[in-house]
């Protein structure tokens, strides 16, 4: 066992295939060096304790109760529920984060990594990356109700750039080697309503909206074509199919007028694509801009909206 450990979790986006990952789709992510810090403490005593440095949130309780559910973190409640009983002593884990909360660079999956990452090597538990993956976003699909796919956890377990098959039978992740993504993102700044979006959308393909469903059928096409462009470095197609996706985002009514001002800013500024990240209704986009990411960041801030210059991020 470790008594104290240290973890760097990073954030991630979306390059492609946004909310498709609902229906088992694929996707692609990348972890981003925009951080979170995981620390874990083993106790002489029987009580674990959380706590978050950015929500200021702390709550204890006996090794053997089961932790609240009506917290921030949540995610740790239940992922300590499903792995209690590996776990023979109290102990103290806090989390202190860069990865700001709800603009859609999931911090919530991180949390949720960060935590069993840290759990796993404690305990020596051997997990494997899928596992480690699956178990999160049970976690929060399963024991939260949260409506997520794949993309997060896969993503920020695996870290790099992952082409990652979300399907509920055979979840599993393609680490497509990319070295360097000339990428620039940008937030919205605005208050996001992403379950507005996406329970209005789960609805509507419940309904078999044709609609709807063609929009996330050229969605899934745009995926692997975007596979094939990345492995070939061809930035001028993924920026092409960037805007196609963000296209169907029109479609799908996940589109506020705000990103996408913030797109074509971006795309008069020399990037080659854009797209918004994530369900919708507000959040963060991202546009493919080789040579520009500069004049892209610029161009995003000065239409009211705050701009990274991203890193890919492996472990």
């Amino acid at each position: 066992m470790e008594k104290e450990i240290s973890l760097k979790i990073p954030g991630r986006i979306c390059l492609m295939g946004d909310k498709v990952d609902l229906l088992g789709k694929p996707v692609i992510g990348m972890a981003i060096n925009l951080m979170m810090t995981i620390t874990y403490k083993e106790k002489t005593d029987n009580i674990v304790e959380f706590y978050s440095h950015n929500t200021k949130e702390r709550i204890s309780f006996n090794l053997n109760e089961s932790p609240p559910r009506d917290i921030d973190l949540a995610y740790w409640s239940v992922l300590y529920e499903r792995l209690k009983k590996h776990i023979k002593k109290g102990f103290f884990m806090e989390v202190d984060s860069d990865i700001p909360i709800g603009a859609g660079l999931s911090t919530s999956a991180a949390v949720s990594i960060g935590f069993i990452k840290a759990i796993n090597q404690a305990y020596n538990l051997n997990l494997a990356l899928d596992e480690i993956a699956e178990l999160a976003y049970l976690g929060e699909n399963h024991d939260l109700g949260i409506m997520c796919g794949r993309l997060d956890q896969y993503t920020i377990a695996h870290g790099g750039i992952v082409f990652i098959n979300t399907s509920y039978e055979n979840p599993g992740v393609e680490h497509l080697g990319i070295e360097k993504m000339p990428i620039v993102v940008g937030d919205s700044l605005e208050e996001r309503k992403a379950s507005f979006v996406l329970n209005r959308v789960k609805k509507q393909i419940k309904e078999n909206d044709p609609a709807i469903l063609e929009a996330f059928r050229v969605i899934e096409n745009c995926v692997y074509q975007a596979r094939d462009a990345l492995l070939k470095k061809d930035f001028n197609k993924l920026g092409e199919l960037m805007n196609k996706q963000q296209a169907q985002e029109a479609v799908l009514k996940a589109d506020t007028p705000k990103i996408v001002n913030l797109c074509k800013a971006a795309k008069d500024a020399g990037a080659l694509g854009a797209k918004q990240m994530g369900a919708g209704g507000g959040g963060c986009m991202v546009a493919i801009a080789p040579s520009k990411q500069k004049e892209v960041a610029e161009a995003i801030t000065e239409t009211g909206g705050r701009a990274w210059i991203f890193d890919i991020y492996r472990y």
